[in-house]
């Protein structure tokens, strides 16, 4: 469906799809194309045999196995918030060698 333009957007608190997150190494996504039967390689609760991916349903693969989104999130594959900024290191200034042979000192800011 083509959304109007001319319409108000809608309010980013009211999303229903959240943004989801994959920072598993050796995992990648994917997306079920065709008819041809695959299988998520997880039992949901409840099952006793393994469930189909649906013609563009999304999912995780790793080069052993694949499976549906639900499936990824109940083994912990999918986060739902982005990784948090590292804190900023502490920086310092170094002044250089006057002459040649003369050694780097460190120079504190405070001091000058």
């Amino acid at each position: 469906m083509i959304r109007d333009p001319n319409a108000p957007l809608p309010d980013p608190e009211e999303t229903l799809v959240p943004r989801v997150f994959l920072r598993e190494p050796g995992w990648k996504v994917g997306m079920k194309v065709g008819s041809e039967r695959e299988f998520c390689h997880a039992i949901a609760p409840g099952d006793d045999a393994y469930h189909r991916l649906s013609d563009g349903e999304l999912f995780v693969y790793s080069p052993e196995e694949k499976l549906c989104l639900p499936c990824a999130e109940r083994r912990g594959l999918l986060h739902f918030e982005p990784k948090r900024l590292r804190n900023s290191m502490q920086t310092f200034e170094m002044g250089g060698p006057a002459q040649a042979g003369d050694t780097f000192k460190i120079v504190d800011p405070d001091d000058e």
